[in-house]
């Protein structure tokens, strides 16, 4: 066969296959956000729409009303502030430690490193059930249980070492020149890492928050073991007590919708950022 005609057949392959790759995309994307808008639009209809035959997909009469039931009911603010502040505070804690601990690890040589940060990376591999009755009786016995601090710290503990790992990748791509060049210049340690290096593994930084953000912010098993006292509860587990005597399935979806939303605005605002961190930190510098 000549150059000339295998060159359109190639190219007609290419063109089936990638016909072929996005509408398997799409029917993913559809299976995947199906129930999510079902839960959305379900959060906009009265009851009697929810359990019409056959059901509707669209809401016939649009209401406000699940959405007001919810931010009036007693425990619904309660809940979703104590998830803000243990996501936001954990979020920080995270990115500063992970920061910091990925910058010891890929430029700092001391003796033990590689040992400490293979341990630290090992952690990933224990089960967190396996954690749950340690960290149960020492909240219990420190005071701190059932408290925001007490679940804060435990998210902490089990996102760090998954930061850790991916900090240390982004500042090891990092140039030794550049650094080098800094001290010439006079710059400390501290001047280094906080000038020149962290802006340096900025799509590092957005890909922890974002990743520390959804293990947190979902977080359910910590949150049942740790929060059993309702005033200390995230929004994860006092979901659960937002119902009266019967499941009213309209407020469900509103608060469900409530509850999903800061993680998608926060995907969706870094969304390419997030695909720089992970390319970044795939691809060796």
């Amino acid at each position: 066969m000549s150059d000339h005609a295998r060159g359109p057949r190639t190219s007609m392959r290419a063109k089936a296959m990638a016909g072929f790759t996005h509408a398997a995309l799409v029917i993913a994307a559809i299976l995947f956000l199906s129930p999510i808008l079902y839960i959305v639009l379900n959060s906009f209809k009265v009851p009697e729409d929810i359990f019409k035959e056959p059901p509707s997909i669209l809401p016939e009469r649009w209401t406000l009303q699940n959405y007001i039931t919810t931010v009036a009911s007693g425990g619904f603010g309660g809940y979703f502030w104590n998830t803000v502040v243990i996501t936001v505070v954990g979020v920080v804690l995270v990115v500063v430690l992970s920061s910091l601990a990925g910058y010891g690890f890929a430029k700092l040589r001391f003796r033990g490193s590689a040992l400490l940060f293979s341990a630290i990376i090992a952690t990933l591999t224990i089960p967190l059930a396996i954690l749950l009755v340690p960290m149960f009786i020492m909240e219990s016995r420190s005071g701190i249980l059932n408290t925001q601090l007490g679940l804060i710290l435990p998210n902490v503990a089990v996102t760090l070492p998954f930061a850790i790992l991916i900090m240390h990748k982004h500042f090891a791509d990092i140039p030794v020149e550049i650094e080098d060049s800094a001290e010439m210049d006079g710059a400390g340690r501290f001047r280094r890492w906080w000038s020149i290096m962290l802006p340096l593994t900025k799509n590092g930084m957005i890909l922890v928050t974002v990743i520390t953000t959804y293990s947190i912010w979902g977080e359910y098993t910590l949150a049942k073991t740790l929060a059993t006292s309702p005033p200390a509860m995230p929004l994860s587990v006092g979901l659960t007590l937002l119902k009266s005597e019967v499941w009213e399935y309209g407020t469900l979806a509103a608060v469900i919708t409530l509850a999903i939303l800061p993680p998608i605005i926060i995907f969706a605002l870094f969304q390419r950022k997030i695909v720089e961190g992970i390319t970044q930190g795939a691809v060796k510098g």
